[in-house]
């Protein structure tokens, strides 16, 4: 395996400037297996969750090497949190799916997904659903279709409701601006949304289930394809829900844990639509 850290702010210096640091640390091998029935591979770009004031280290590196294991090259991105505000996480988000892309021979990938946890799920839903818009290509210098994921995987993703994950975001006291604020997930989903796969425990009382089921509403409205697992119970923040990388013993449970095999089946599944 090899294990290294790629800087991206000489390629992209819209970058420079923020006060957290930007990092992106690759988990690739070669030769892989293929995971996927049109014979293509799969590269995930994986965003931690923490709120947007830090980015968990326990949905990092072992979700990384789980996906590696399953022939998935890793790249675990460290993006702005507080106190930098929006646009630098999703940003950074663009700069790192497009550093992926441009390497994709390097890489070895042909499909290139965002994989990703609660706060997380609100970057990369964010990326999803705004990836053709001009700031994102008038301030990287790129194509939109650099930006675009083939596909997104988001683990209990904050998606419309979490005040503190937005104060963070935008700042003491701030909020997105009404319910049809492109900031508002399900507000912004749109047929150019790519397929996505959702999961959450409906006990989760951080971020509610809410935020997923609205979410998956607003995708089965626009017509993007998406599948959807809710387990009955469980706290926020459980990553894999193994007991190798569960912090805690509620946070450990086979039956959850079944959301990886889920979603390699689900990404091994998808139609060729999604191709970058």
């Amino acid at each position: 395996m090899q294990h290294r850290t790629y800087d991206l702010l000489p390629r992209f210096p819209a970058l420079d400037g923020g006060e957290t640091p930007i990092s992106l640390t690759g988990y690739v091998r070669d030769p892989l297996p293929v995971l996927a029935s049109d014979n293509r591979r799969w590269a995930a770009l994986i965003l931690p969750g923490g709120g947007y004031g830090m980015v968990s280290t326990l949905e990092a590196e072992p979700v990384a090497l789980a996906l590696l294991a399953a022939g998935i090259q890793a790249f675990v991105l460290e993006y702005p949190v507080a106190p930098d505000r929006h646009p630098r996480p999703l940003l950074a988000a663009a700069a790192a799916l497009a550093f992926l892309k441009e390497h994709r021979r390097e890489f070895g990938a042909d499909r290139f997904a965002v994989v990703v946890f609660s706060a997380g799920g609100h970057l990369a839903g964010t990326l999803s659903n705004l990836w053709h818009t001009a700031p994102l290509s008038e301030a990287l210098d790129l194509p939109a279709e650099c930006f675009r994921p083939d596909a997104a995987v988001l683990s209990y993703p904050v998606t419309v409701d979490s005040p503190k994950t937005f104060e963070n975001l935008l700042g003491p006291g701030t909020a997105p601006s009404g319910p049809l604020s492109p900031l508002v997930l399900d507000a912004s989903v749109q047929a150019k949304t790519p397929p996505t796969f959702l999961w959450a425990t409906q006990s989760d009382q951080m971020v509610p289930v809410e935020n997923t089921l609205r979410y998956a509403q607003a995708l089965q409205r626009e017509g993007v394809p998406f599948e959807l697992h809710l387990f009955p119970s469980g706290p926020h923040a459980m990553g894999l829900a193994t007991g190798e990388t569960a912090p805690g013993r509620s946070y450990a449970d086979p039956h959850v844990a079944r959301w990886l095999p889920l979603c390699l089946e689900w990404l091994s599944r998808l139609p060729e639509e999604g191709r970058s």
